[in-house]
Formats: structure tokens, sequence, C-alpha cells
């Protein structure tokens, strides 16, 4: 369509479709990083999912509370300019200590609701793990799972099995 015939549209009052707006970004596949120590010892596990390509990355934090092993999620949308090196920065600032300063910050940040992301099938490892200070540590196989979840225009974020390991604090030796 040219110019002349978009003005003559425009001067007759025919509306032209609006633009589809943005459809999100379809999260499935994606690189797993897990983080179960921190510079003091055993912590809560922390599963990274980074999708490089889409500029996202889901974060998934597993406890162990009682007899529970709640899982929580959050999904971080990064502009497009973002880098796979910057992406990787900003997920070591997350659970160390924040090395570089110079990190992106997320555009869209989007907790997942209760239920979405669930334990199950514990194993118990029959290891235990010494803390720095003397704490004794049971460690754990659990099966996450998280169910499909979107929101609209921001992301899809595709179902799926995973395992983590996961550490109790049991007492000091």
């Amino acid at each position: 369509m040219n110019w002349k015939t978009l003005t003559i549209l425009l001067l007759v009052g025919v509306a032209l479709p609006a633009p589809a707006g943005p459809l999100g970004r379809k999260l499935a596949d994606g690189k797993k990083q897990e983080v179960r120590h921190s510079m003091i010892g055993p912590r809560d596990t922390l599963l990274f999912y980074t999708f490089e390509d889409l500029k996202a990355v889901l974060l998934l934090q597993i406890a162990k509370e009682g007899d529970r092993f709640p899982v929580s999620g959050t999904v971080y949308l990064f502009a497009p300019r973002t880098t796979a090196e910057e992406l990787g920065k900003w997920i070591n600032n997350q659970h160390s200590d924040g090395l570089f300063p110079d990190v992106p910050e997320p555009t869209v940040v989007c907790n997942l609701p209760a239920g979405v992301c669930t334990a199950a099938l514990v194993q118990l490892s029959g290891e235990s793990k010494e803390g720095p200070e003397g704490e004794l540590f049971r460690d754990y196989k659990v099966k996450v799972s998280v169910k499909a979840h979107r929101e609209e225009g921001k992301f899809e974020l595709a179902a799926f099995t995973d395992t983590a390991g996961v550490f109790e604090k049991v007492g000091k030796r």
C-alpha cells in the first residue's frame, strides 16, 4: 500500500487493523544451572533455566520445610539487546556476592501462581554433608513438575519435569 492510498483511506474513515501486539515469548527447553551452595555452605536449591535467544530466565527455588519441598517460580524477561554474557552475569549475581555491577535489569518479572510448580518423588540420597560450622545436612533428590502457564502478551511457559538435589539442615555435629 502506498502513501497516497493510505491517506485516502484515512480521509474517508476506513479503519485499518491495529498492528498485532506482542505475542509473548514461548519458553521451552531452557539451559539449566543448579545452585545448592553459597559461600557459607548449603542453601535452598535454585534452578535457573536460561532461554538465551528469548532473553528470558526462569528461576525455581526449592526449600525443605518439615516434610514438604515447596517450589516457587519466577520468570524474568530482559530487553532484546541483552547478551548471553549479560544474562550469565545477572544469574551469578542472584546467588553469589554480586561480583558484577553492570548487569541488565529485567523488563518484566512475573511470579508464577501457587500450584504451577510442585515437587514429588522425593528420595533421600543417603548422603550427609557437613556445613562450615559443623552443621549436618541430608541430601534429597526431588522431581520437580512445572505446569504450562501463560501470561498474555508476555510469555508462554511449556510444561516440563526435571530433577534437583535439595539439602535439609538436621542439626550440628
